[in-house]
Formats: structure tokens, sequence, C-alpha cells
């Protein structure tokens, strides 16, 4: 009808989110990153990243994570800034004091607040260990979602795990935090077609091209061929949407060995793994959002 009001569908945050990745490193973290920010089901409350440069590459100069993070921002035009931690260089073992990323989860888990916590790890778990180092008593008040590991009940060798294996180990073996384990053979279920992610963004307005264009100029490391994984997203679904229509079990929480397979933790707790990854609304959702800001 003519002049009507465009009313909404009520919505209400359901959680409170620390999101954490390498955003200087493959551009599907900012991807997830924008959409952690645009849904409605969960305030992201802080933004860190654990920016350790690989084997053999140069310590990257300046804060290479926290500028891509802070364009989006911008780009993006979030009013109520989360705040945003400087890069976290440095492997767990070789730390001394809290990284600035710890020290935002600290104080953001010190908050009252009606909304659970959830710390989104999309990289390796180098500023959860050293939180949690810090205070042992913050396990009681947030839960990890972690995209890494390899699949159960063996383990393997995957990139966020090896990255930083003794963060991991130190989160898994010698803390009592809740763990959401989003595993290597799952995260690969989200994926787009190259021609997916150019249609889907070079037509949603002036931010989705910039988006869009972090993926033409991927980092040396990456070789593309049809598609690209998309393997951060998964803990937009868990935590703004609903995990209703994926697939999860409650397994005993493993020891992470020196290998990075699974052992039997003599002090295991519930450990949340996932099985599937409801994709089709994890990307609707994501497309859709960016259409709507876009129209605004």
């Amino acid at each position: 009808m003519s002049g009507a009001i465009h009313r909404r569908i009520p919505t209400y945050p359901q959680a409170r989110v620390i999101v954490d990745n390498d955003f200087a490193g493959d551009p599907d973290g900012l991807l997830a990153l924008a959409h952690h920010l645009l849904a409605d089901g969960a305030v992201v409350r802080g933004i860190t990243s654990t920016a350790i440069p690989r084997a053999g590459e140069p310590m990257p100069e300046g804060d290479t994570a926290r500028d891509a993070v802070i364009e989006l921002l911008d780009r993006l035009g979030v009013a109520e800034r989360p705040v945003v931690s400087a890069d976290t260089t440095a492997r767990f073992a070789d730390l001394v004091e809290p990284t600035d990323g710890a020290c935002v989860l600290l104080e953001e888990a010190a908050r009252y607040d009606d909304l659970p916590l959830f710390v989104c790890a999309g990289g390796p778990l180098t500023n959860v260990a050293s939180a949690l180092r810090a205070d042992p008593t913050l396990a009681e008040r947030m839960t990890v979602v972690w995209i890494g590991g390899g699949s159960h009940p063996e383990g393997a060798w995957e990139y966020n795990l090896m990255h930083d294996l003794p963060a991991a180990q130190y989160v898994f073996n010698h803390t009592r935090v809740p763990i959401m384990q989003v595993p290597q053979a799952v995260y690969r279920q989200c994926a787009m077609s190259t021609a997916e992610l150019e249609h889907g963004l070079r037509s949603t307005g002036e931010f989705g091209r910039w988006l869009y264009s972090r993926f033409t100029s991927p980092p040396s490391f990456v070789r593309i061929a049809g598609h690209w994984p998309m393997g951060d997203s998964p803990p937009v679904l868990i935590t703004a949407l609903t995990t209703e229509s994926s697939t999860s079990r409650k397994i005993p929480s493993p020891w992470i060995d020196d290998e990075g397979g699974y052992a039997t933790n003599p002090a295991a707790r519930d450990l949340v793994v996932f099985d599937t990854i409801d994709v089709r609304l994890l990307f609707a959702d994501f497309f859709a959002r960016l259409h709507l800001a876009a129209a605004v």
C-alpha cells in the first residue's frame, strides 16, 4: 500500500561477543567480522587480533590487522565502536605480560551484563590463553567458540591449532573454560564460489564493493581456483543466529598432544563439537543484511 510505514521484525540480542582473528591475512575474517557487526542477534563488544606471522615471514610493521579493522568500521559506518586491540604478534610461549587483546577480553568479562559472553576465535588461541593465564576464573564468565583443530576422535594437523600449539594446549589441557569447537572438516563446509562472492559483494553497495576488493589481492600464500573458503563465518551463526539447524554433540574434551592429536584428558569437561553448519542460513543472512544496509 502506498505510503505504508515499513515495519521491522522485532529482534533482540542473545549474546555479546569478542571477535578475535587475523584481520590482515585471509580476508574471509573481515567478511565474518562485517557479518557479526551487521547481525541483530549479537553485540560486538571488542575486536582483537592474533596477527602472528607465519614461519619465515618478517614481523609486520605497525598494527596491520588493527588498521584493517578500523577501515572496515569506518566504511561500514559503525556508530557505537567496539574496543579494538593492538595486534598480538608473539606466540603464547613468548609472552610475559597479558596481550592487549587479552586485556580487552578481561575488561569485558569483568562487566556486569545479562547477555552471556562469547569469544569467537577464528585463528590461534593466543589471546584467549593469555587472558586465562592472567585470570583463571575467567573460565566461569565466558564461552570460547573456536574455528580450529582436527576431527574427533583422533585430531590432526590444522593451521589455527599448530600456528600456536602451546596456546591451544593451555586452553584445552589446563583450563576449565567452556569450548564450542568447529573443527577443520566442518568449517570447510563454508565455502563460496568465486562467482557467488563477486556477484554477492559487488551488488551490495559501496561497502560490498570495498569488501570484494580485499579478495582481489589475496595474501601470497592463498591460491584460489573456483571457490573461496569461508571458514571464519560459523561463529556468527552460533552466536547471532541459531544452532538449531546445524548439528553438534557433547563429548569429553580431549588432551591435545604435541603433534596436534587428541588423547584422553584426565580432567575432561564437556566439549561441544559441531558436525554440520547450516551454510544456507549463514550466507543468505549475510548477503541479505548487506543489501538492507546498502538500501538505508
